[in-house]
């Protein structure tokens, strides 16, 4: 199964500015942190907001969330983890691209602010090479532990994320390099960076977090030992949407949380099916994450059948943000919004244009999914499309009912 290129995707999507939110009276208290076992994850992006500035811990609602994911970190030399834009480096227009002088000061502040909440350094994400060279040896792998748990205790992080995506590889090919032994290494590298993460523990009196993000397709179940990658981590975040988009013959669901007869992707796709594969594989259920997204595609040039799901179209647009979608899209002239009631999922159409999106009521139907099938919860890309919280606020709505 072709899955949505995540960071090309995710960095199209990203367009909203975080509003500054308030002071010190935000700080977590007992009733807020109050709402179940759920996990509430959500990505936060470390290249600029569309008006040139990086976000601030005064952004960040740390009570509608329980952990925050830095994306991203990345290799070099080997396997050294670094965070590209904290440093110095040229955009591809070939000008110097914004340093993120003060992400570190920003995660210090946003820890200050809001203790329980859970600050990881996710490293990787779709397209990062390095990965399978560096697990090859032994020396990459140390290299890429030592340097990993440096930031976590330097910085004070609650754990690691690594978004190796993905070893082995499927079938069709990916863009970054892959060998059968990732079989062995995958497994390997994250056994040894959950004993770093622990012996920093004995250090520090503090549990650290491990996660491993993980794609929908079967592919990855059968190529990967996931029972023995199962025993280090803490979770593994599913990437459960992704079927349609720019690449795809039509039209369709963009995060459907159940199969329809009639769906053409792969002879049909849901979030339901991605946890699934998981679970039949024999992971438990509450060590798993289901990825949700706060963006979706457009289509333009969508025939009137079906009112435009499953049709051919002419173009796509980049993928948009929900702050955009209810901006150009959502109650304006011309658009219809269409619940499909097997799916579980909106869409948009006018007659021409088409959007694929999560709104409040699909995402209630997910975190009842997650209840009744007693997953871990769920990982949202990213903070930075809900900047008015209306989506976070429908998710720990439904959390607390």
């Amino acid at each position: 199964m072709q899955i949505r290129k995540l960071v090309l995707g995710w960095l199209l999507g990203a367009t909203t500015v975080l509003p500054a939110q308030a002071g010190a009276h935000d700080r977590d208290d007992d009733e807020a942190r109050d709402r179940s076992r759920l996990v509430v994850a959500a990505y936060i992006r470390t290249w600029p907001m569309p008006d040139g500035r990086h976000w601030r811990a005064e952004d960040i609602d740390g009570k509608s969330i329980t952990q925050l994911n830095i994306a991203f970190g990345a290799l070099r030399n080997g396997g050294e983890v670094y965070v590209p834009a904290t440093e110095p480096s040229t955009g591809a227009d070939g000008k110097p691209a914004p340093v993120f002088k003060t992400l570190w000061q920003e995660v210090a502040k946003l820890q200050r602010r809001h203790p329980r909440l859970k600050v990881n350094l996710s490293i990787g994400g779709y397209g990062a090479d390095g990965f399978s060279q560096m697990a090859m040896t032994a020396e990459g792998r140390k290299r890429f532990v030592d340097s990993a748990v440096a930031l976590v205790e330097r910085h004070k992080l609650s754990g690691l994320g690594i978004e190796w995506q993905y070893p082995v590889g499927p079938d069709w090919g990916q863009p970054i390099g892959s060998d059968p032994k990732d079989r062995d290494t995958y497994p390997l590298l994250i056994e040894e960076t959950r004993a770093a993460l622990d012996a920093l523990s004995a250090k520090t009196q503090r549990r650290y977090q491990l996660t491993s993000a993980v794609p929908a397709g079967p592919w990855f179940a059968q190529k990967n030992d996931l029972a023995r990658v199962a025993r280090s981590v803490d979770y593994f975040t599913v990437t459960a949407y992704g079927a349609y988009g720019s690449w795809s013959a039509t039209t369709g669901h963009f995060s459907n949380l159940f199969q329809r007869p009639d769906d053409p992707a792969y002879g049909g796709w849901s979030s339901d099916q991605a946890m699934r594969t998981y679970t039949d594989a024999g992971i438990a259920p509450s060590k798993l994450l289901m990825g949700v997204p706060f963006y979706g595609p457009v289509w333009t040039g969508v025939g009137s059948a079906g009112n435009g799901l499953f049709q051919k179209f002419k173009a796509a647009a980049a993928d948009v943000s929900w702050s955009e979608i209810k901006a150009n899209y959502l109650n304006q002239p011309g658009y219809v919004r269409y619940w499909d009631n097997v799916a579980r999922s909106p869409w948009l159409y006018n007659g021409d244009t088409v959007v694929s999106y999560e709104d409040p009521h699909s995402l209630r139907e997910k975190v009842r999914y997650l209840k009744a099938q007693r997953l871990g919860g769920l990982t949202v890309w990213e903070y930075a499309h809900d900047p008015q919280r209306e989506l976070l606020g429908a998710i720990n709505d439904e959390i607390r009912d």
